[in-house]
């Protein structure tokens, strides 16, 4: 009787243990089924937040782009030309919106990547030459007198010399401008302040006699460009037209690869020499004929030590014309400027002379390669 006690309790303690093994056994199952499903559940958000700050990266960098999207056009086409526009790439998209504040040039950029924003902004502020605002400008004087035996002169643009602008028209001659007239000293028309009585009837500003047109004096002075010369210098010695010397082009055509012409030294034009893009030497003198037509964006003549002396023909088809001194016509002599872009002198613009044949229509420009302060804008600030 006793050895069948025994044995119906060893048996049930070993079912016993069995089944405190299968408990522990679905226990532990189940927690590791919890830690599973957990695990994987970390990792999945642990993925959607690196996919998310990913996507949130690519967005900031597609705002970035955006950005300097915007520099590049207020560089190309002039700060005045700021407007908002839109644009994508492979990954997304941006849209870029400027506005002023207190006077505050601001640009904003929003870059968009599968549906998630990212916003980056700038200060930016206009460091464009005021000079280039206008067809002619001058650091000192403006001086234009058209001759009893030239029928009409015609500027479309408007003017301004930083000390005085002199214009005489002779009877049965005309001058017409069609823009402002301005400078920071004073306007004399003939030899008489413009606020006096006797004024030259045959000058017509905005297309109005002289007696209604409205003169602005004591205005504020306009500011010149920098060039960086070296850049032009090494574009002429890649591919353009150098010369370590001076140089005397007598019926030539001149039609550097890159664009320009670069003379280590003085020019003298004569006969009739035709140039395809821009010139820059140290002064300039045109006796013969110099017929500029536009090629690429380096439609420059400058003289960047000295003069330009025009006693033959300039006639450009878009150029910003430029004297580091004096554009004249030389004296007693009969000479013929024709421009379409911007002529800047940074003292005397002169066309006084006997004879000098006048069309002046303004184009702006921005030129390339000027220097950094007269690049165009500066980022003042920028915020991520």
């Amino acid at each position: 009787m006793k050895e069948t006690n025994v044995g119906h309790k060893v048996g049930n303690d070993r079912n016993g243990r069995k089944g405190m093994v299968m408990i522990i056994v679905m226990v532990f199952t189940g927690l590791m089924v919890l830690s599973i499903v957990f695990l994987s559940t970390m990792i999945h958000r642990d993925i959607r937040l690196i996919q998310r700050a990913k996507v949130r990266e690519q967005a900031r960098f597609m705002a970035e782009a955006g950005l300097h999207h915007a520099f590049a056009k207020i560089k190309q086409d002039g700060f005045d030309s700021r407007a908002d526009f839109n644009d994508s790439l492979d990954t997304g998209s941006y849209s870029v919106t400027f506005s002023e504040t207190g006077g505050r040039h601001l640009v904003q950029s929003v870059g968009t990547v599968l549906g998630v924003s990212e916003t980056v902004s700038a200060e930016v502020e206009d460091n464009t030459p005021t000079a280039l605002n206008y067809f002619s400008g001058a650091g000192n004087d403006i001086t234009i007198k058209v001759h009893t035996n030239i029928d009409d002169a015609e500027i479309t643009g408007d003017i301004h010399a930083n000390h005085d602008v002199y214009l005489i028209v002779q009877p049965h001659a005309q001058l017409t401008i069609t823009g402002d007239v301005s400078a920071t000293g004073v306007v004399v028309e003939g030899n008489q302040h413009y606020n006096s009585d006797n004024k030259d009837t045959d000058l017509w500003i905005n297309s109005v006699n002289n007696d209604g047109a409205t003169i602005y004096e004591g205005t504020i002075r306009i500011t010149f460009p920098d060039f960086d010369y070296a850049k032009y210098k090494e574009a002429a010695q890649d591919d353009g037209l150098y010369y370590s010397s001076s140089q005397n082009f007598n019926n030539q055509t001149l039609s550097p690869d890159n664009g320009i012409v670069y003379v280590d030294g003085d020019v003298t034009v004569q006969g009739t020499c035709t140039l395809n893009g821009g010139m820059i030497a140290d002064t300039i003198t045109i006796s013969g004929t110099l017929d500029q037509a536009k090629t690429g964006d380096r439609n420059v003549i400058i003289a960047k030590e000295g003069d330009i002396q025009i006693s033959g023909r300039l006639e450009t088809e878009e150029a910003l014309v430029y004297a580091e001194q004096d554009i004249y016509t030389h004296e007693h002599w009969g000479a013929e400027v024709v421009i379409n872009g911007i002529m800047l002198a940074k003292r005397n613009i002169t066309m006084w002379n006997f004879r000098t044949d006048i069309d002046y229509s303004y184009v702006y420009i921005l030129p390339p390669d000027m220097t950094e302060e007269s690049s165009g804008f500066r980022v003042i600030s920028w915020n991520r």
